[in-house]
């Protein structure tokens, strides 16, 4: 077709579709909406991507580099950027050890090393690290990172911005994130006094780390830093400050640190990040570390799971956009099908047709785009602080990529196409006369598009579900998902036509809406099929996250019973100073209950009183799985055992009490650490049973406790001594999964020839401590015991219940407007059938009523195929992320166990569910039902 054709075909289009303004709108909107969502994406990320410079400006401010200690006077090599790779060269590729030479410079001071490793003449400031650190705040104390170096340097700016105030320039003066501020609830102008000490620090400024939004941080003077830990190690609750082992640079004349002033660094033990080098990285040939041997560069990479459930949910995206968007241009076809009917009858042939059909969905399709992109854009500007908040960083700039806005466009342009195709087609085989009549005709579906609907479903099952094994799961999961769902859509008219033989059950609006969705397949069979999408996505994505949050919280262990408060003791402190701290917990914050004392247990070999020195472990020993000991076989030579998933879960243990998963309690600890309130139970270790909260730690109603003590733990010739000792056994329900695998009284413990050491104390108050309590208790501990806290066990804390409900109302929004969207080209095609229903005498109500059963009958179609659909790319994302778990390996002495890991069962969100199926459409109903006017103007007849 010439391009003047063209031409008089796009500008027809254009007219049609403002002419429809209605009807163009409703495309506009539905191509749009996608495109909203994926210009945003592109448009945040863009944005939060770095550059170079600002990622060098954020780990070193306005220095030319930034140098770290790595290992003292040894020779090592990295990578140009060290946080890609670092290594000690070892030419036989064993353990390195270090050269006379490097010996000889270990020794030499720091700041000689410094001296003889930089360029002459260039400045240095010290970065320090105070590590964690309790400090007093508005409600009581908090515990903080903390950093020591000169803030007001302009070497550090841009690595810490100034959020309000000034720069700390003299002593006792610091800088505190806003985050702490946020979550101490004190001002610029206030002071906080550091725990340990009676110094307080006047916060002048507020600042931010621009990629770590949420940390809680000090950042004070170095000499104060100095202070605050000389002042916490004479008071015995600190340590006190090393050399730094980090430094800002700044060259003379600020010249470029280069890759050769790199390599000399590396020759003295320290790795550098230079700006020059990252900003111009040298020629592999000079990089020692990328020729090492099994050495190469870190690649970051986006997790395989995440791009595959991005591929899928964007791939079933588009295609709702063109299943939302073929009726409507098939509609708009009907609508106009005298208009083409006289281009046919004027000399036109069916590829004049198609392309005035073909131009709509292009005129619509970049409208739809540009206006999605624009709005798109206009909402990562406006709501920019509140990415960055949640992101937890700072974005680069606003960033609008040409190249990928003008993708986005030509998607919309595509879809367009696409969504006209059919329509046009169709358009172009209807007969002149009944096109200049107004008559169509229905016809039914084809059977073959009917078998091949079957075959695609089974064979996109089989290819999401069978084809994890070949290696592309990815490429299996995104396209069995894509031919499955094709498949649904190829069947729903013939779906669309079983659901109306139930017409005649139902009463007057439902039976007439139902009719008119199985009369008019063409119009309704897409609407369903979009339904179904929306649906099959929020499905699929919601089931995955379900399943994953399942798996997370089974493996979640509590310390203790929900709300409880947990204290845990520094061995070295004696039993007045532990009762001191029992005492500032019990009164400070009403309602703590009674205390239960927790103690160690340790096998007594060369062991001091209160548990330290060479003291052995105590576990329950795992039924029926080998032992990492007595499985070395004489150590006769390696030993590799594959281990089932329980097993794998029995040596790699879990969550513990200052490193013990056994210990002994006094009968007030039972609550608050198992979550129990058994009389019985209590009286069951009284008598010298020990509690068990696994059944499969029992046998023969008894407890088989492993004794191990290490000869010689930090020598060469260690030799582990293992001893058993078994004792009968309760099993007590807790109700969830606990740290402690068994209990014990002192007494018991005793009688079995166990030594016990004070562990901690725990309570569990009538309700969970809120935060501002929290700091009250640990201010009230920091008055006896200097950087002591209290944790509260809070439960499993999961996202995807919102990630749930997102997804939910993301789907009902988009099932509900492709469902009104078919419920308008409904009332839009069907003015002569409402026109007649009015003339014979029907009550205005049944417009209202017919509009919202059509309506909620295309929602209750397409959420229940939807529901059905979605369940395959759920169950192939689920096994993508945990059949590729082939085992992990992890050596004991002589022994090499390959842990296998069990696939956790796919979780079904019954709630989401019965919200799409039920929920959804009820709404639609409503929503239609009562947007729609009950009364209608008469219109003539076209005759």
């Amino acid at each position: 077709m010439k391009l003047s054709a063209w031409r008089v075909a796009l500008r027809v289009a254009r007219r049609d579709a403002l002419r429809a303004k209605g009807r163009s709108a409703l495309v506009i909107a539905m191509i749009a909406i996608p495109v909203v969502g994926v210009a945003g994406a592109d448009v945040t990320y863009r944005s939060a991507e770095l550059s170079v410079q600002q990622s060098a400006t954020r780990t070193m401010g306005t220095a030319q580099a930034s140098v770290q200690s790595y290992q003292g006077g040894w020779r090592i090599q990295q990578a140009p950027d060290p946080d890609n790779g670092v290594n000690i060269p070892a030419e036989d590729g064993s353990t390195p050890k270090p050269t006379a030479q490097e010996q000889a410079r270990a020794k030499e001071p720091l700041a000689g090393q410094l001296q003889q490793a930089l360029p002459a003449g260039v400045e240095l400031l010290p970065i320090l690290s105070g590590g964690i650190m309790n400090t007093s705040t508005a409600h009581g104390v908090l515990q903080t990172q903390v950093q020591g170096f000169d803030s007001a340097d302009p070497l550090t700016h841009g690595m810490v911005v100034l959020d309000r105030g000034s720069w700390p320039t003299a002593p006792g003066q610091i800088a505190v994130t806003t985050a702490f501020l946020a979550d101490s609830g004190l001002r610029v102008g206030q002071t906080t006094t550091p725990s340990g000490t009676d110094r307080p620090l006047t916060i002048t400024a507020a600042v931010e780390f621009p990629g770590d939004l949420k940390s809680d941080q000090l950042v004070l003077r170095p000499d104060d830093l100095s202070a605050v830990l000389a002042a916490q190690h004479a008071g015995g609750g600190g340590s006190t400050l090393g050399a730094p082992q980090q430094w800002l640079l700044r060259m003379p004349g600020n010249a470029a640190f280069s890759w050769a002033d790199v390599v000399r660094a590396n020759d003295w033990g320290f790795t550098v990040s230079s700006r020059a080098v990252l900003q111009d990285p040298p020629p592999d040939s000079a990089v020692p570390f990328d020729r090492s041997p099994g050495n190469s560069q870190v690649n970051q990479r986006v997790s395989s799971t995440a791009v595959v459930v991005l591929s899928t949910v964007v791939g079933m995206a588009l295609l709702e956009i063109v299943l939302l968007a073929g009726p409507a241009f098939a509609v708009g076809a009907r609508r106009s099908r005298r208009q083409l009917g006289l281009i046919a009858a004027g000399g036109g042939d069916r590829a004049h047709i198609r392309a005035v059909v073909l131009g709509g969905g292009v005129v619509l399709g970049t409208t739809g785009a540009v206006v999605g992109l624009v709005v798109g854009a206009v909402a990562v500007a406006l709501g920019r602080g509140e990415l960055e908040s949640l992101s937890g960083a700072r974005f680069g700039g606003y960033t609008l990529r040409p190249l990928d806005l003008l993708g986005i466009v030509l998607v919309g342009l595509v879809t367009g196409l696409l969504a006209a195709v059919v329509p046009a087609v169709q358009a172009a085989r209807q007969d002149v006369v009944a096109s200049l009549t107004g008559r169509g005709a229905v016809k039914a579906p084809p059977k073959w598009l009917t078998l091949l609907g079957a075959l695609g479903i089974a064979g996109g099952t089989a290819l999401a579900l069978l084809g994890l094994g070949v290696g592309q799961g990815g490429l299996s999961i995104l396209g069995g998902s894509v031919i499955a769902e094709l498949g649904v859509v190829a069947c729903t008219p013939f779906l669309v036509g079983l659901f109306g033989r139930a017409a005649r059950l139902l009463p007057l609006g439902p039976r007439l809406a139902l009719r008119d969705s199985t009369r008019n397949r063409g119009r309704t069979a897409p609407a369903v099929a979009a339904v179904m999408a929306a649906v099959a996505g929020a499905v699929a994505v919601s089931v995955y996250q379900s399943s994953s949050d399942a798996a997370s919280q089974a493996g979640y262990q509590p310390y203790g019973a929900m709300g409880s408060v947990l204290l845990q003791f520094d061995g070295s402190v004696g039993a007045a100073q532990r009762a001191a701290e029992n005492n500032a917990v019990q009164h400070s914050v009403p309602g703590l209950g009674a205390r239960g004392d927790l103690s160690a247990l340790y096998y007594r070999g060369n062991c001091d009183a209160d548990g330290s020195g060479a003291c052995g472990s105590v576990e329950v020993e795992p039924v029926g799985c080998p032992d990492p000991i007595t499985s070395q076989g004489g150590g006769s030579g390696p030993t590799s055992i594959t281990l089932s998933p329980a097993c794998s879960q029995e040596l790699l243990g879990g969550l513990s009490i200052g490193g013990q998963t056994v210990v002994a309690a006094s009968p007030t600890a039972l609550p608050a650490l198992l979550g129990i309130h058994d009389p019985a139970a209590a009286q069951a270790m009284a008598d010298g049973s020990v509690l068990v909260t696994d059944p499969k730690d029992i046998r023969d109603g008894r407890v088989t406790l492993e004794l191990e003590l290490e000869s010689d733990p930090n020598g060469d010739h260690n030799r582990t001594t293992v001893t058993k000792v078994s004792l009968p056994a309760r099993l007590v329900h807790t109700g969830a999964v606990a740290a402690m695998r068994a209990v014990l009284s002192p007494a018991a413990a005793a009688q079995a020839g166990l030594g016990t050491a004070p562990l901690g104390s725990i309570w569990l108050p009538s309700r969970a401590p809120s935060g501002a309590e929290t700091q009250a208790i640990n201010a009230a501990l920091g008055r006896v015991a200097a950087n002591s806290n209290v944790s509260v066990e809070r439960g499993y804390h999961s996202s995807s219940s919102a990630i749930a409900l997102g997804l939910a109302l993301a789907a009902s929004v988009v099932a509900i407007g492709a469902a009104a969207i078919a419920t308008g080209l409904a009332a839009a095609d069907s003015q002569a059938d409402l026109a007649t229903l009015a003339a014979v005498g029907a009550a205005p109500r049944i417009r209202r009523t017919l509009s919202g059963f059509q309506c909620a009958v295309i929602a209750a179609m397409g959420a229940v195929l939807g529901a059905a659909a979605g369940l395959v790319p759920a169950w192939a994302l689920w096994r993508y992320r945990n059949g590729g778990a082939g085992g992990m390996i992890e050596s004991y002495s002589t022994v090499t166990y390959r842990m296998t890991q069990a696939v956790p069962s796919l979780v079904l969100p019954w709630g989401t569910l019965a919200g799409l199926v039920l929920g959804l459409p009820l709404l639609a109903w409503l929503l239609a039902a009562g947007l729609t006017r009950s009364r209608l103007r008469l219109t003539r007849r076209a005759g």
